[in-house]
């Protein structure tokens, strides 16, 4: 029963473990392993490029870049679900034309 009323408390899923990798230190870390890295390495030794800094994670830092999303934008209805809805991606029309009737005003 304690199970059941703790999930009736928090109506929401709880954040997935891997949320507290995202520490100022390990964020820094990575913003030198791509310093350093050339773009053409798909795999770099992390320990080797960052030996001179201290606590460098066993775990793939690369792991803490962002998602890429624009394969989203290449498909026909472009979407995305979240937590059961489905959430459409508009593309916006950048071009604005003035517009010459004054009458609205």
């Amino acid at each position: 029963m304690d199970d059941d009323t703790a999930e009736l408390r928090n109506p929401f899923p709880s954040p997935p473990s891997h949320y507290t990798k995202y520490t100022s230190h390990n964020l820094k870390l990575l913003g030198l392993l791509k310093e350093r890295v050339s773009d053409d390495d798909s795999n770099p030794n992390q320990h080797e490029i960052l030996q001179d800094q201290n606590d460098v994670p066993d775990w793939p830092l690369t792991q803490l870049e962002k998602p890429r999303v624009d394969w989203i934008l290449e498909e026909p209805d472009a979407f995305y679900d979240v937590f059961g809805d489905r959430w459409f991606v508009r593309v916006l029309n950048t071009s604005v034309r003035p517009h010459s009737d004054n009458s609205i005003l």
